[in-house]
Protein backbone atom coordinates (compact mmCIF):
# COMPACT_ATOMS: atom_id res chain seq x y z
CA UNK A 1 0.00 0.00 0.00
CA UNK A 2 2.95 2.35 0.52
CA UNK A 3 3.45 2.71 -3.25
CA UNK A 4 -0.16 3.82 -3.71
CA UNK A 5 0.21 6.35 -0.88
CA UNK A 6 3.38 7.79 -2.43
CA UNK A 7 1.84 8.02 -5.91
CA UNK A 8 -1.22 9.80 -4.50
CA UNK A 9 0.97 12.17 -2.48
CA UNK A 10 3.06 13.05 -5.53
CA UNK A 11 -0.04 13.53 -7.69
CA UNK A 12 -1.40 15.93 -5.07
CA UNK A 13 1.84 17.90 -5.35
CA UNK A 14 1.31 18.23 -9.11
CA UNK A 15 3.94 15.73 -10.30
CA UNK A 16 3.42 14.04 -13.65
CA UNK A 17 3.81 10.32 -14.39
CA UNK A 18 7.43 10.57 -15.52
CA UNK A 19 8.43 12.64 -12.47
CA UNK A 20 6.73 10.16 -10.14
CA UNK A 21 8.42 7.20 -11.84
CA UNK A 22 11.82 8.86 -11.50
CA UNK A 23 11.30 9.83 -7.86
CA UNK A 24 10.08 6.36 -6.87
CA UNK A 25 12.58 4.52 -9.05
CA UNK A 26 9.92 2.48 -10.83
CA UNK A 27 8.99 2.10 -14.50
CA UNK A 28 6.42 4.49 -15.95
CA UNK A 29 4.05 1.54 -16.40
CA UNK A 30 4.18 0.92 -12.64
CA UNK A 31 2.95 4.45 -11.97
CA UNK A 32 0.19 4.10 -14.57
CA UNK A 33 -0.88 0.82 -12.92
CA UNK A 34 -0.90 2.46 -9.49
CA UNK A 35 -3.03 5.29 -10.87
CA UNK A 36 -5.51 2.81 -12.33
CA UNK A 37 -5.78 1.13 -8.91
CA UNK A 38 -6.24 4.51 -7.20
CA UNK A 39 -8.96 5.34 -9.72
CA UNK A 40 -10.73 2.01 -9.13
CA UNK A 41 -10.66 2.72 -5.38
CA UNK A 42 -12.04 6.23 -5.91
CA UNK A 43 -8.96 8.16 -4.76
CA UNK A 44 -8.47 9.79 -8.14
CA UNK A 45 -11.07 10.38 -10.82
CA UNK A 46 -10.67 10.18 -14.57
CA UNK A 47 -11.80 13.34 -16.33
CA UNK A 48 -14.08 12.36 -19.19
CA UNK A 49 -13.44 13.87 -22.62
CA UNK A 50 -16.22 14.89 -24.93
CA UNK A 51 -18.85 17.61 -25.02
CA UNK A 52 -18.12 20.17 -22.33
CA UNK A 53 -14.96 18.39 -21.20
CA UNK A 54 -13.04 21.66 -21.06
CA UNK A 55 -15.37 23.05 -18.41
CA UNK A 56 -14.55 20.24 -15.96
CA UNK A 57 -10.91 19.63 -16.88
CA UNK A 58 -8.42 20.40 -14.09
CA UNK A 59 -5.96 21.58 -16.76
CA UNK A 60 -8.31 24.21 -18.22
CA UNK A 61 -6.17 27.08 -16.90
CA UNK A 62 -3.13 25.71 -18.76
CA UNK A 63 -4.79 24.59 -21.99
CA UNK A 64 -5.40 26.50 -25.19
CA UNK A 65 -9.00 25.30 -25.28
CA UNK A 66 -11.12 22.94 -27.32
CA UNK A 67 -8.64 22.81 -30.22
CA UNK A 68 -6.37 20.66 -28.03
CA UNK A 69 -7.02 16.99 -28.78
CA UNK A 70 -5.38 14.93 -26.04
CA UNK A 71 -5.45 11.18 -26.70
CA UNK A 72 -4.53 9.99 -23.19
CA UNK A 73 -6.34 9.97 -19.85
CA UNK A 74 -6.49 12.82 -17.36
CA UNK A 75 -7.07 12.17 -13.67
CA UNK A 76 -7.78 14.47 -10.76
CA UNK A 77 -7.26 13.70 -7.08
CA UNK A 78 -10.48 13.07 -5.14
CA UNK A 79 -11.33 15.00 -1.96
CA UNK A 80 -10.32 12.30 0.54
CA UNK A 81 -7.14 10.58 1.71
CA UNK A 82 -5.94 6.98 1.93
CA UNK A 83 -6.47 5.45 5.37
CA UNK A 84 -3.33 4.22 7.08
Amino acid sequence: MRMLERVLELLERGKNIDEIAEELGVPREGVVGAMEILASLGYIEMVEAGEGACATCPLRSLCQGSCFRFKGKVYMVADFKLEK
